[in-house]
């Protein structure tokens, strides 16, 4: 499993497939797709996208000035997840954030997502909000990387 460095329009069909099933949304694109400082990672097999995540540096929302960088958009092919892929994006992600010398990486999760955070050192943190997008359930999730 190797982790590349992908085009937008190359993660965009994994995305739609996961992160909009079941929701009233039929897009998947972000807004932050095109910052300056996203950067999209993916982990192909037999050439077809089946993990992908999107990186930015962005303020970790409760604390404004600490040097963060905000995940978005993870997704695992359905018939793969809980296989470790999740595992394997993020820690590459994660190297990227210490690689640029961030404090905070912190995303936007789903409910259903957070015991997958947890088991990989995030914190929940605040109360949950439903998401304009999907209408699910989210809290925000933080690892504080001078402490892990």
């Amino acid at each position: 499993m190797e982790v590349e460095q992908l085009p937008l329009d190359d993660i965009m069909a994994l995305r739609l497939a996961v992160l909009r099933a079941d929701t009233p949304s039929s897009s998947a694109h972000y807004a932050e797709d095109t910052d300056p400082t996203a950067v999209h990672l993916g982990i192909r097999q037999d050439g077809v996208v089946v993990a992908c995540s999107t990186w930015i540096v962005r303020p970790y929302p409760p604390d404004l000035s600490t040097p963060a960088m905000q995940l978005k958009g993870m997704a695992v092919a359905q018939h793969l997840q809980s296989q470790g892929l999740g595992a394997v994006i993020l820690a590459a992600g994660i190297q990227r954030a210490i690689a640029q010398s961030k404090t905070i990486v912190w995303a936007r999760a789903r409910d259903s997502a957070i015991a997958f955070y947890q088991r990989n050192g995030f914190s929940v943190v605040g109360d949950m909000f439903v998401d304009d997008a999907t209408g699910m359930p989210h809290h925000l999730v933080m690892l504080d990387l001078a402490t892990s």
